[in-house]
């Protein structure tokens, strides 16, 4: 009987005695042994790979919020560096102005002699040539009723109380008054909500090179890309970004140059020629021949 295990049951039917062969008892044991071991094994293992994925996660989470730093440290740089270079354009733009205001002081542009489009050239223009450049170039003004406030130029600025350039005009315009386009063209820039020191501003990219901006409004009613044509509703005045009452400030440019658009907003039909001795910054000899051929093809 060395070898075996016996087992007693007793109970009320009387007792019962079993054999239990020694090998088996020791494999029951060995099993129960290695179950143990493996269960703790296991246990270890899950503790320890939770541990690691603690760790990743700890590491993801400081990559990212390192990465979210430098991204903001990378947009601040770029904010700042885009002021930089807008300064730099207001710099360029304002010495362009003020050479032209040098000419004009010392006389190059009355030099009738100095003339940027000729007589001939004149001459040949259609009535229907000119009816297509007061559609396609800036002319009139934005509102029904205009009433400049504050002239293109140097000003005192009503608000810093600094004098700077003033690179537009201001219209008279109570709240909520409609604005117009003054010209056939793409909107290329729209921002709807009250930001920056223009607030709600339109732009609109017109023919041959002209652009025109409308700011401090109160809403905007087109979209970048809307396709408008001159007289179209595009917005509300208002008092929006850096304003010191309800009023329309209007810009003009050509490409670059930045143009006076007082002349621009009492050009029309009956003083046609009036703008070509006003605006000289403009090349009108080879625009208005542009205009020309490409009505001829047109008409073909």
């Amino acid at each position: 009987m060395k070898n075996r295990l016996i087992i007693t049951v007793s109970d009320v039917s009387g007792t019962k005695s079993y054999n239990v062969h020694q090998f088996i008892r020791k494999f029951v044991v060995i099993f129960s042994i290695i179950a143990l071991f493996v269960l703790g094994l296991s246990f270890w293992l899950i503790t320890y790979l939770h541990s690691e994925v603690s760790n990743i996660k700890e590491s993801k989470r400081e990559e990212i919020a390192q990465l979210t730093k430098k991204e903001k440290e990378l947009l601040a740089q770029n904010s700042f560096y885009s002021k930089q270079i807008q300064g730099k354009i207001e710099d360029i733009e304002e010495l362009s102005s003020k050479l032209d205001h040098l000419e004009e002081i010392i006389g190059i542009k009355k030099d009738e002699d100095i003339d940027l489009i000729k007589r001939a050239t004149l001459a040949t223009m259609t009535t229907v040539e000119k009816v297509y450049m007061l559609r396609t170039i800036p002319n009139g003004s934005p509102l029904k009723l205009t009433r400049v406030t504050s002239n293109y130029g140097y000003r005192i600025h009503p608000i810093s109380n600094k004098k700077i350039f003033h690179r537009g005009i201001d219209l008279k315009a109570a709240m909520r008054t409609e604005i117009f386009a003054t010209a056939d063209g793409v909107v290329s820039y729209v921002e709807p909500n009250d930001r920056g020191g223009f607030g709600r501003v339109i732009k609109i990219m017109h023919g041959y090179g002209f652009q025109t901006l409308y700011a401090h409004l109160n809403k905007t009613k087109v979209k970048i890309g809307q396709v408008v044509k001159k007289g179209d509703l595009i917005g509300l005045s208002g008092n929006s970004g850096n304003s010191s009452g309800p009023h329309l400030h209007y810009e003009m440019r050509y490409g670059t140059k930045v143009l006076n658009p007082r002349d621009f907003i009492f050009w029309d039909i009956k003083n046609y020629e009036s703008i070509f001795k006003k605006q000289r910054r403009i090349p009108w000899e080879s625009l208005v021949n542009l205009i020309s051929e490409h009505n001829k093809i047109v008409r073909q």
